[in-house]
């Protein structure tokens, strides 16, 4: 029996920040542009806690000596993408919204040993004491574990976790082998999905920049994939947002007297985005309506933030924009 420290009931504050730093994260990819598929969220059992306080040292001593204060994933999140690429932009917004610990590359991990297998990225954050996200500020030096995997490293590692933890027993080398190759499979996969999505990308800014020319008609409504459409041809390079963000700009734009395509197209056309860049300072290229709502806050000021700060899920976003407002100089 262990003599490490133990847990000798549920911590109910852990769950009030989970939920807190669960909202923040959703946020913070959202206002990103960020395109995912999934968000996991949970705090450590009770039992699972306690096994892990157990643990000892080959010496004897408990390799958590200092009990709690010294585990990170109590509150654990899993970021699923669709894209490998998308995961270093995820890592880098939830970098610029909490203090980063701590990160572990299992992908590296596992190529500078010469092996296939587990390629999840691993980020130890904590809230940060001075500007917490919205809602985490009575939870400031809060550490927390955030897992972010493709969606085919996802299903490999959850099947592979099952096999192997869950059925029980020695795991026959033909299921291990078998593994290893699905691995490698999975990662030549993941590249492919992102070449693919380079060279339609690429295709779809040619494309849409004959489409966006074609627009003469000032009667022609507008619409969520004629927004995308403009907004593909204006920022080529910036990563696409999810679908329902663009009916979301949609709404947006109707609310400062923006509702057709013509009226759309000038007014993108015309906007400094690269002056809105260097006073925002974006840590990585923001998806296409995260780049739009902070061009339509340099072109409405003010106005704009009293027309859509309620159109959000949370609450925040009139001090959001009146954040980014003052960074923008206006």
């Amino acid at each position: 029996m262990s003599n490490g420290p133990r847990l000798s009931k549920p911590r109910p504050q852990f769950e009030a920040a989970e939920s807190a730093i669960h909202s923040a994260v959703v946020a913070r990819l959202g206002d990103d542009g960020l395109n995912y598929h999934d968000i996991q969220h949970r705090v450590k059992g009770h039992s699972s806690l306690n096994t892990k306080l157990s643990r000892l040292l080959p010496d004897g001593a408990p390799k958590y000596p200092g009990g709690m204060q010294d585990i990170d994933d109590i509150i654990g999140l899993r970021v699923i993408l669709f894209l490998e690429s998308d995961i270093s932009s995820a890592i880098g917004a939830l970098a610029g919204a909490f203090d980063q610990l701590g990160h572990v590359d299992k992908a590296s991990e596992q190529r500078s040993r010469g092996e296939f297998g587990y390629s999840g990225q691993h980020l130890v954050l904590a809230v940060p004491a001075r500007r917490p996200p919205p809602g985490c500020d009575a939870f400031a030096g809060q550490r927390f574990e955030v897992q972010l995997r493709t969606i085919l490293q996802h299903a490999w590692a959850e099947f592979e976790h099952d096999i192997r933890y869950k059925n029980g027993g020695e795991v026959p080398p033909e299921v291990n082998r078998a593994f290893t190759l699905a691995s490698g499979l999975i990662e030549l996969a993941d590249r492919e999905f992102d070449t693919i999505n380079e060279v339609v990308t690429a295709q779809k800014a040619l494309d849409e920049r004959e489409s966006v020319q074609a627009v003469t008609e000032p009667s022609l409504e507008l619409t969520a994939a004629a927004v995308r459409a403009i907004l593909e041809h204006e920022l080529p390079q910036n990563p696409r947002s999810r679908a329902e963000q663009y009916e979301w700009l949609v709404d947006v734009l109707r609310a400062n007297g923006v509702d057709t395509v013509p009226l759309a197209y000038a007014l993108f056309k015309t906007a400094d985005w690269a002056f809105a860049a260097r006073r925002i300072e974006y840590r990585f290229p923001p998806g296409h309506v995260r780049a739009a709502d902070d061009v339509l806050l340099h072109r409405f000021g003010a106005e704009y933030v009293d027309r859509t700060h309620f159109m959000d899920d949370d609450g925040t976003r009139r001090a959001k924009l009146e954040y980014r407002l003052r960074r923008l100089g206006a």
